[in-house]
């Protein structure tokens, strides 16, 4: 049996693959979802592609085309959407599994997913039909997971910056981590000045993005 893997370039959906080859299972499709990605981490997809022996298959939806695209329809339309509301949590399901399951079908990919859940996290992510994990089946904490990845020289470099990986704009990032998005990106952290004052959503509830960046004396030239 062949599996499709659902890959993050995060240490558990790594270290799910670093698995499956351990253990031989065949993996038929490689698939993720990086809506707002580091430079650093597309070099890092190449250098798991060549571990994999294969290509990612990378959706095609992007930050701006969800959050900054212009509504259509209903009393707001010809308005945009802007920065995502940090009291929900309904970006995995935007940024990721729709436009994943939509890439699956418009290719007739079809099967069984691995998923990258940790040991320490199945009492919040219960593995439903027709998935499973590997670091649950092997009782892997996420630990467990960033071990494995740094035996294999596969551990994502922003986890040098970051103890979670996300969308470079997301706006649940701490004010530490978004220093660390204006040296690393600067040309993404311009377009976040200049399209704040466009959003009818302020970035933080009780913050602008431009506020942040003024207090932090971090004003794009």
């Amino acid at each position: 049996m062949s599996y499709i893997l659902c890959w993050s370039g995060g240490k558990d959906s790594t270290a799910t693959a670093i698995l499956a080859k351990e253990l031989g299972i065949k993996i038929k499709a490689i698939l993720c979802a990086t809506p707002d990605p580091f430079r650093e981490e597309l070099e890092f997809k190449n250098q798991f592609e060549d571990f994999m022996g294969m290509k990612v298959i990378t959706t095609d939806v992007t930050y701006e085309q969800l959050f900054f695209r212009i509504k259509q329809r209903g009393k707001y339309k010809g308005t945009i959407y802007g920065w995502p509301m940090t009291i929900y949590k309904s970006c995995a399901n935007h940024l990721k599994w729709i436009p994943m399951n939509k890439t699956m079908k418009e290719i007739n990919l079809c099967g069984d997913i691995l998923l990258g859940i940790s040991s320490d996290e199945a009492k919040k992510r219960p593995i439903k039909k027709g998935y499973r994990s590997l670091l649950i089946e092997q009782n892997m904490s996420q630990q467990d997971a960033y071990d494995l990845c740094e035996q294999y020289g596969l551990l994502n470099p922003m986890y040098a910056y970051f103890n979670r990986l996300g969308c470079v704009r997301c706006p649940k990032q701490s004010i530490n981590a978004l220093s660390k998005v204006a040296e690393l990106e600067p040309d993404k952290w311009r377009w976040m000045w200049n399209v704040d004052i466009l959003s009818p959503v302020s970035f933080k509830p009780d913050k602008t993005f431009r506020a942040i960046a003024m207090k932090l004396g971090l004003v794009p030239q």
